[in-house]
């Protein structure tokens, strides 16, 4: 069966979640696409409840693999992909009914680029929030935009036949961290298209995978930024910037953990590289009065 999209959505004990994450792919104007779901060794009863609910679905393909996390999973779904485009949907997130619509229209338009994206907003308990990508005018961006982080999570379409491309890190080690991975290293010659409308709605739940341990997310973040030098081509200014973007992102999570000394040490190592910046300052300001002290000014102020 030919088909212009795949979308692959990798998912573990997410049950719960995923139900709808499907049901908002199901229901798109365009209609012109499978979904591959990877069981990545579920141990609850996701497995069972996919295929009682969606094997007669054509639409649909299931397939279960040991315990590997999202980098394998979602490569097993890039194999098996049957889509002239393949685009990654974790278990769980949703599209808004026009995000494939949207797509199609602009791959054609710019005659089938290499990578696409559309801008998210957040949902947490009924609120919408909108993430900095939102910011960002319309048009071509390279890897250069990834130097400061990931602000695409792993929201990307992929041309299925580009020969250049680049899969999902797979070892477990760098888990949380491999989408960032994976587009600093597939744009490092490529360009992403970034569409300027909001397409996708992400679940910033409790159990989302970005709320782990602060401590967890540091030490991943260090093996990431190892990584990325070893396999990404970066000259000495992009390593600065990285170097400095690693160093900030350190401190803020080392400020929520309560750990102020150890956020001032890699803060001020941030600023050594890159000079003080706005952000900075803010971060130094609440390392002084501590997150205690934020936290009750929020309920006190309006």
């Amino acid at each position: 069966m030919s088909v212009f999209f795949s979308v692959i959505i990798p998912t573990y004990n997410r049950w719960s979640h995923l139900q709808y994450t499907i049901t908002s792919v199901l229901e798109q104007s365009c209609q012109d696409f499978e979904i591959i779901v990877v069981d990545d060794g579920s141990t609850d009863d996701s497995l069972v409840n996919l295929h009682r609910t969606y094997d007669k679905n054509p639409k649909i393909r299931i397939v279960s693999q040991e315990n590997k996390e999202r980098g394998a999973a979602r490569n097993h779904g890039l194999r098996m992909a049957r889509g002239k485009y393949a685009l990654f949907l974790d278990s769980d997130d949703r599209m808004l009914p026009d995000h494939l619509s949207v797509l199609f229209t602009k791959i054609n338009e710019l005659h089938e680029p290499d990578f696409i994206a559309s801008k998210f907003q957040f949902i947490r308990e009924n609120k919408i929030s909108y993430p900095e990508i939102c910011l960002l005018t319309e048009g071509y961006y390279d890897y250069q935009l990834f130097l400061n982080g990931n602000p695409l999570a792993c929201n990307i379409c992929v041309r299925k036949d580009n020969p250049d491309l680049k899969f999902f890190e797979e070892d477990r080690k760098y888990a949380i961290k491999e989408d960032w991975m994976f587009h600093l290293q597939n744009l490092r010659h490529h360009k992403l298209y970034l569409v300027d409308k909001i397409t996708l709605q992400m679940n910033d739940h409790d159990d989302r995978s970005m709320r782990v341990d602060n401590t967890v997310i540091i030490q991943r973040t260090k093996l990431a930024e190892e990584w990325i030098v070893r396999n990404v081509e970066l000259t000495e200014t992009d390593k600065a910037v990285l170097r400095a973007h690693i160093n900030y992102f350190i401190a803020i999570h080392s400020y929520i953990d309560g750990q102020y000394k150890q956020a001032l040490h890699f803060l001020f190592k941030a600023v050594k590289v890159a000079g003080w910046k706005k952000k900075y300052i803010v971060l130094l300001g609440k390392c002084i009065v501590g997150n205690k002290f934020i936290q009750k000014l929020k309920k006190i102020l309006p």
